[in-house]
């Protein structure tokens, strides 16, 4: 009887100044990121950041897919049990408003910087730009109460809601927010960006693969991570 191994692939970055690491396992298609910053001295802190998903393979490219992240990303909220059951996450909170049934509107925490943010839909491996409607500041943050805890509404998107229910938020800082809207059930909803500060979203990120290793393919549409030093460096495969 002969006996199939699942086939993996393991890279490592050529950045010094960070231990990064990716992953490919052949026998479900997901992927696994890890990226650690290499403290020197005199540094204060240091930073541990993540992505998984999927990923396919288009002739010598592998594009990436992510999973949005899991709850255990964002606690800054006290939820109750009950609560995040009901709303499914702890970084998405919905709002009681009515709206379109083909838009989106996204409230944002207070660090977002949405004068520069764009939208997107992915279709067919490619980024497609989605209408921003509404870009607006609240003349005064609104306060939301949950049952033990409290935040503001500051400013938010209304967006063109794409059709394959697959949204992409891109900022001028590199940033990238993917929300899957099948597992979203509500059209208004307020969303904490922070969830991202050690979670990296890659939906859509391609890089070439040869022999040797992968390489971030760069991107006319968007600008993704072009300040991550690890991302943009060579990845060797590990033998």
């Amino acid at each position: 009887m002969k006996t199939i191994f699942a086939k993996t692939e393991q890279y490592k970055t050529t950045d010094k100044n960070t231990i990064t690491e990716i992953k490919l396992n052949y026998s479900d298609s997901t992927y696994t990121y890890s990226e650690k910053y290499l403290m020197k001295p005199g540094d204060d802190v240091g930073y541990n950041r993540e992505s998984k998903g999927e990923f396919k393979l288009d002739k010598d490219a592998v594009i990436f897919y992510s999973e949005m992240p899991d709850n255990r990303y964002f606690r800054d909220l006290n939820l109750t049990d009950e609560e995040i059951l009901k709303i499914k996450f702890s970084y998405i909170y919905p709002i009681d408003e009515k709206l379109n049934h083909n838009q989106i509107k996204i409230y944002f925490d207070n660090i977002a910087e949405i004068e520069g943010y764009k939208a997107f839909s992915i279709i067919n491996n490619q980024f497609k730009s989605l209408k921003i409607f509404e870009r607006k500041k609240l003349e005064e943050p609104k306060l939301i109460e949950t049952k033990n805890d409290n935040f503001f509404l500051f400013h938010y998107l209304i967006i063109e809601k794409p059709t394959n229910n697959q949204l992409i938020i891109t900022g001028e800082r590199g940033e990238s927010f993917y929300f899957d809207l099948n597992k979203i059930p509500y059209s208004v909803f307020h969303f904490f960006t922070r969830v991202y500060g050690t979670y990296l979203d890659f939906t859509g990120l391609k890089f070439v693969k040869n022999g040797k290793g992968l390489k971030l393919i760069k991107s006319k549409t968007e600008n993704r991570y072009r300040f991550n030093q690890a991302l943009n460096s060579d990845f060797v495969k590990i033998e």
